[in-house]
């Protein structure tokens, strides 16, 4: 007896044994109709259901748990891998596995069988993350994934000031070399990275000039993650909030929010780096400190994009309806007071 798709002709047909279970391979992971050969000249064609396993990798990150709340909600087939399974999210119906990019032998569990991945960015110094990450694309080719979708920067580039991004676009290349369909997303820097930036006197010192970012929330990162991971559109897309802000912007607006007086500083890159070395031995640190506000002065997150309300149907929020939401994300500023 034998099963085949009808969604392609291609396809191969899968044999069927004992019990019977009307499954079968296509190449785009989407079963509809298949014909069932019963003897030579006797075809039955029947309707399947389609059963997908999404998986989402750094199950234990923000990011990924929300977008993980999100599909579970949608009773979507969900695994989450981690090396902390024990932070995973509890969700109902989901599988946790525990899996490392940095031991490519504890992957392949995980990603069997998985029909789209989310790959969530590990973690590592610049120049290691990279490598980390062609580990888990390597796994999603042994295992034949239909589609990965890969979180990476706003501004990814060989040349990026951003060390990061210069590891997101090696990183990018590394999936795209394993002929698998993908996604790009290219998530512009998160507002709440902005919390830990102001000093105990409300100071915010970098060299990021008056040049504007379009930045934006975790929670729509974790909205367009979602959906995207749910129907893969295939492509690369930049992740942006609503608005492109200054850093002078940002202080303003979390002033208003915590009533306190912030303020941002410009200064010089030499001035940065002599400032930051007296409290981080570590060089490559350093480098990431300086090149985050690098990146932002040479205009590399300044665009905004529509991809948010594409993918989610809903506009990106603004800053004051993110930091309503989540208050308690303002007090490491409200305890500078």
């Amino acid at each position: 007896m034998w099963l085949r798709p009808l969604c392609h002709r291609d396809c191969a047909p899968l044999r069927l044994g004992a019990p019977l279970q009307l499954t079968a391979s296509c190449r785009e992971g989407r079963v509809s109709r298949c014909e069932i050969f019963l003897e030579p000249d006797i075809v039955v064609t029947v309707s399947v259901i389609e059963v997908r396993m999404l998986l989402i990798t750094g199950a234990s990150g923000r990011i990924a748990q929300r977008a993980a709340t999100l599909l579970a909600q949608r009773k979507l087939g969900l695994r989450l891998m981690t090396r902390t399974p024990e932070q995973a999210p509890k969700l109902d119906g989901a599988e946790v596995f525990r899996g490392d990019f940095a031991v490519p032998a504890t992957l392949d569990d995980a990603f069997a069988g998985v029909s789209a991945a989310l790959v969530v960015s590990g973690s590592g110094k610049p120049g290691e993350r990279a490598r980390l990450h062609r580990n888990a694309f390597e796994a999603a080719a042994r295992a034949r994934v239909k589609h990965v979708v890969y979180l990476s920067l706003q501004g990814a580039s060989p040349t990026s000031k951003y060390p990061f991004s210069r590891d997101h676009s090696l990183s990018e290349q590394y999936l795209a070399a394993t002929g698998l369909p993908h996604t790009v997303l290219r998530n512009a820097f998160y507002l709440d990275m902005f919390l830990n930036k102001f000093d105990d006197e409300g100071v915010m010192c970098g060299p990021a000039n008056e040049t504007r970012g379009a930045f934006v929330s975790r929670e729509d990162a974790a909205r367009t993650a979602a959906a995207v991971l749910a129907d893969p559109p295939g492509g690369t897309h930049d992740v942006t909030g609503l608005e492109a802000l200054s850093l002078a912007d940002v202080a303003v607006r979390f002033s208003a929010l915590i009533g306190r007086q912030l303020h941002y500083q410009p200064e010089s890159v030499a001035c940065a780096r002599k400032r930051l070395s007296k409290m981080e031995p570590d060089a490559s640190r350093v480098d990431l400190s300086v090149g985050w506000f690098e990146a932002i002065a040479a205009g590399e997150l300044e665009h905004t994009s529509d991809t948010v309300l594409h993918f989610t149907g809903k506009q990106p929020m603004n800053f004051e309806e993110y930091f309503r939401l989540f208050p308690g994300l303002l007090q490491p500023l409200r305890l500078g007071s």
